[in-house]
């Protein structure tokens, strides 16, 4: 690949952040003008994202860049976007005092970056496949679909403004027991949950009762009930919300008809979103690309990718025999 056809980091960067980061922030910095509590957590939240697609994703793609860690990241997008200033409360300081109490001494936004450089770090782009073994479970997953397995259902700026993403739900102590003491089963086949939240072990039967908890929740006046739902794939990926932690991943059936307004997004189109880079160039300038829109469904793009591919084969398969 020629220099010419790799956006350099700066300008990778600057496009994310002009995408994701720039609609949030005033025209003009300002010192007098301290940010709100909401403001501040939601550019945290669009800053972590820029710092999960570069550090991450678009290092996976171009593995000649360079990783940037907090300090370094933090310099850059103040630089590229001077507003960010006001969000960054180290970079504010006067002094070059140790970081010692990151609670107290890190705006959230610092605090995002800090979290979204480990989260990269341990997936370590220079690798085709994250090393996840031993990682506990600090969430659940679904993508809901219709009944003909055609469209599916996703979320819209929940996890990121603008940007598409799965049914998702944390594991915490709440959620777990609530579910548990719900279903009243005994505990069989143990997963562990992320160390952070408690030292314990929720059973399959429990990550199901929460993952359906998660639809109900998400597709809360919609007419889904759990009677209706079954799963038909279950499998483990990557989590980008907790550092060295997995997600529980369920591909979740809708058996009834539900209106168009439901089920929205052709499954087939939302897989094909997450090929290619992230950035791209076209007549001479560079600008993203949809990947960005849908980067929250990467981790579970291959297991997405063999489940279609493994029911378009059966169905060419009963085609076939019917056919005969």
């Amino acid at each position: 690949m020629s220099a010419s056809d790799l956006c350099a980091t700066e300008d990778t960067v600057l496009l994310l952040l002009d995408y994701l980061v720039d609609p949030l922030l005033p025209a003009r910095p300002s010192s007098r003008d301290t940010p709100s509590e909401s403001l501040q957590q939601s550019v945290a939240k669009q800053v972590h994202a820029v710092v999960l697609l570069y550090n991450y994703h678009h290092i996976k793609q171009h593995r000649q860049l360079k990783f940037e860690g907090f300090e370094s990241f933090s310099k850059l997008a103040v630089v590229l976007k001077p507003t960010l200033l006001a969000h960054m409360k180290l970079l504010q300081r006067s002094n070059d005092s140790e970081l010692d109490d990151p609670d107290k001494q890190l705006s959230v936004t610092e605090k995002k970056i800090m979290d979204a450089c480990d989260i990269s770090n341990s997936l370590d782009a220079s690798k085709d496949i994250p090393s996840t073994e031993g990682w506990p479970i600090s969430k659940v997953a679904v993508l809901l679909i219709d009944s003909r397995k055609e469209n599916c259902f996703l979320k819209h700026s929940s996890m990121t403004e603008g940007v598409f993403s799965l049914i998702e739900k944390d594991l915490d102590v709440s959620s777990c027991i609530s579910e548990v003491m719900s279903e009243g089963k005994q505990k069989r086949k143990k997963i562990k949950v992320t160390r952070n939240f408690f030292e314990d072990a929720v059973d399959e039967d429990t990550l199901q009762q929460v993952a359906f908890s998660a639809v109900k929740e998400a597709a809360d006046g919609k007419g889904i009930n759990q009677n209706e739902l079954i799963i038909i794939r279950s499998d483990v990926a990557y989590s980008l919300s907790k550092e060295k932690t997995m997600a529980r991943f369920y591909i979740m059936q809708c058996k009834e008809s539900k209106s168009d307004d439901v089920f929205e997004i052709p499954i087939r189109d939302a897989i094909d979103s997450l090929q290619g880079p992230l950035v791209t160039k076209s007549s001479g300038k560079w600008t993203v690309t949809q990947v960005v829109d849908y980067f929250h469904l990467l981790p579970y793009a291959g297991i997405m990718s063999d489940w279609l591919s493994r029911r378009k084969y059966a169905e060419a398969i009963i085609f076939v025999v019917v056919s005969k």
